[in-house]
């Protein structure tokens, strides 16, 4: 039992000794190579944390199995946040009935087969870097939306789509135990993924969680850095000026963030929750709408929320 489809299918299982001894070789063994899969493990461990403090104290040897055996690959912490936002989503597709894949996403012209297809194409581009293979193979000059309407064009069933998308992502996170891409494209497939994967648990009325603290800090991080850009595209920012962003929560902090030319210190500060604030550079959130504390230059911090969308990733 070597296929991933089947293997990933007893981790639950497997991390509460409910399978047998050829079901936890196949498992274990699986584990040494799939960053996916660890991930998920991790995901499951911390599940079983929070079951503790509810009451319910998952066994000590669980907890110490899931450490020993799903430590993670040797790739770097930008790339292990993509890994965990893929098994998120992985997790979350085994949820969803046939039906549902149908069901067309919020803020995207796309049902969920189409998005999860979208996703496939974007990391096409990421495989194609790292010298994997790609079918159709990638053209000169292609980019997220052409790429996009080449896969679209192509008819495949939910089951391949998924399996397609799956082990594409296990194949870019193994391969970057060899191999180095600049840390911000892997970051930004982490944040594209994530956004994606809480476009469709809202379609199908499911429960997806944030990130754990520090991939959601590295995000956060990335989605900091692109706000000097949009407002820079935008035509708001005002060179000289600087803004301080204090992001609250589990995986938050402080930015302070030059808007172009010569530095005279900053003029405005933005305090919001970390997350609200990823929904906002994703155009999840209207920028008039958001929980925002803004002092110093008010009208710069409000031109800022209004350009923040404006590179989201698609």
């Amino acid at each position: 039992m070597s296929d991933h489809a089947a293997v990933s299918s007893l981790l639950a299982a497997w991390t509460m000794y409910a399978c047998d001894r050829h079901e936890s070789d196949a498992v274990e063994a699986h584990l040494n190579t799939c960053e996916t899969c660890r991930a998920e493990v991790r995901l499951l461990a911390e599940a079983a944390q929070s079951l503790a403090g509810k009451g319910t104290l998952p066994p000590t040897q669980v907890r110490d199995k899931v450490i020993a055996v799903a430590a993670p690959l040797d790739i770097p912490s930008h790339a292990k946040a993509y890994a965990a936002t893929v098994a998120a989503l992985d997790a979350l597709l085994k949820e969803i009935d046939a039906h549902q894949w149908t069901g067309v996403v919020a803020h995207e012209p796309w049902s969920v087969l189409d998005l999860v297809v979208h996703l496939t194409a974007t990391d096409n581009l990421v495989a194609d870097h790292l010298g994997l293979p790609v079918h159709p193979a990638v053209q000169p000059g292609e980019d997220p939306d052409s790429r996009t309407e080449v896969l679209l064009a192509i008819p495949r069933s939910q089951d391949m789509a998924w399996r397609d998308w799956r082990e594409q992502a296990e194949a870019i996170c193994q391969a970057l135990t060899n191999s180095t891409l600049p840390p911000d494209l892997m970051l930004s497939r982490a944040y594209e993924t994530w956004i994606h994967a809480r476009d469709i648990a809202a379609v199908t009325h499911k429960d997806l969680p944030p990130p754990p603290p520090d991939h959601l800090h590295i995000i956060a991080d990335f989605a900091a850095r692109l706000l000097p850009h949009a407002a820079a595209y935008r035509r708001v920012a005002r060179p000289g000026n600087a803004v301080r962003l204090v992001l609250a929560g589990p995986g938050g902090g402080t930015w302070t963030l030059p808007l172009g030319g010569q530095d005279v210190g900053v003029t405005v500060e933005m305090t919001m929750d970390v997350i609200q604030f990823c929904l906002l550079m994703a155009d999840r959130r209207e920028p008039r709408a958001v929980d925002v504390m803004i002092r110093g230059d008010v009208e710069l911090g409000y031109d800022l929320l209004d350009a923040g969308p404006a590179l989201a990733p698609r």
